[in-house]
């Protein structure tokens, strides 16, 4: 089949969106499609809105194409609705505005504008012939604030790499860790206060990239506990979670949640706040604490580490297999589905 594919990059940037992308035209590729990819690029809110809103429009081919799929909704408002699938990765900006990132959390104004342009790309994408969702929880969002057709609703799970798995390591210090973009929604800054304020003989390491990363940097005080690593490419995600001996994931809302998932695939326990919005499905795998100062000062009693430790164990090996639920392949086979019913239907 000849598929074009519509999303805002196809090179690894370290976000989800990016990693969707690249892994889905590898996979699609490797199976003997052809793959025509359409990159609305938009380094900024206004350029993005520019690209995804007119220039998409003349960058689509027209001839010869079997299916258009948007990896992300405001690529799809100008997709042939008859032949096209639009994903649905999250509605943060209408359900939970207050929460939201992508460069819009810290501008009332801005998070308006970017929440109408949102609103009305995400109903234009409803049009598609079929709307896949990561989620049940985002497909129940779609059906409640978009008003879209159930019957056309589809819900994928998304992959990690094939190649994350335990590792027998031991480190010199408790070693903690996240992982995820740098910006508002991820609330890496309470996770730098609350380490940077305890007394633990450990290590904080930071992987991502985003546009809080010199705030960041400046809470963290020089502290030499903390490193920032700077973006983790795909292929050392193996190597940074099983250098950790506790993945803590701050963020307060996602779609689905890839990094808590790959964590687990590593074998490693997963500690995220208890206000965290996220499919309940990865939520009650991972351990909630309200106030993660008092969950270091709790974990710097070598004693109750070592509790920690073994009531997480416990909980480890159903994690592991449910991580190793997330493959790519099964992601895309699931997609190729859809492409041949859209291909057979024109």
């Amino acid at each position: 089949m000849r598929i074009c594919l519509v999303n805002r990059y196809f090179d690894f940037r370290g976000t989800g969106v990016t990693r969707i992308a690249t892994e889905v035209s590898k996979e699609l590729e490797k199976r003997g499609h052809e793959v025509i990819k359409v990159a609305t690029d938009g380094a900024s809110l206004y350029a993005y809105a520019w690209q995804t809103g007119v220039q998409v429009a003349f960058k689509l081919p027209r001839d010869g194409i079997d299916v258009y799929h948007a990896l992300a909704t405001m690529e799809a408002m100008w997709l042939p609705k008859e032949k096209s699938i639009a994903t649905y990765l999250d509605l943060f900006t209408t359900t939970n505005p207050d929460r939201a990132g992508a460069g819009m959390g810290y501008s009332r104004w801005k998070l308006g504008i970017g929440r109408r342009y949102f609103a009305f790309g995400s109903k234009i994408a409803s049009r598609c012939r079929f709307l896949v969702c990561i989620s049940k929880k985002t497909k129940d969002d779609v059906i409640k604030h978009i008003g879209a057709d159930e019957g056309k609703l589809k819900v994928i799970r998304l992959g990690i790499r094939d190649d994350l798995k335990p590792e027998n390591r031991t480190h010199k210090y408790l070693t903690i860790g996240t992982l995820g973009q740098l910006d508002k929604r991820k609330r890496i800054s309470l996770l730098i206060r609350a380490f940077h304020q305890s007394k633990l003989d450990a290590r904080l390491r930071i992987a991502g990239n985003g546009p809080d990363k010199h705030l960041l940097e400046i809470l963290a005080d020089g502290d030499n506990r903390i490193e920032f690593l700077g973006l983790v490419p795909d292929e050392e995600l193996n190597n940074f979670y099983n250098s950790l001996d506790l993945f803590v994931f701050p963020s307060a809302i996602e779609g689905y949640g890839l990094p808590p998932v790959e964590a687990m695939a590593c074998g490693k326990p997963v500690v995220i706040l208890g206000d965290l919005i996220m499919p309940l499905e990865i939520w009650e795998r991972c351990e909630s604490v309200n106030d993660l100062r008092l969950f270091f000062d709790h974990i710097s009693d070598i004693g109750e580490w070592n509790r920690f430790k073994y009531i997480s164990t416990r909980q480890s090996e159903s994690n592991l297999n449910f991580a190793k639920e997330h493959k790519w392949s099964n992601c895309v086979s699931e997609y190729i589905k859809l492409y041949e019913e859209i291909k057979e239907a024109n």
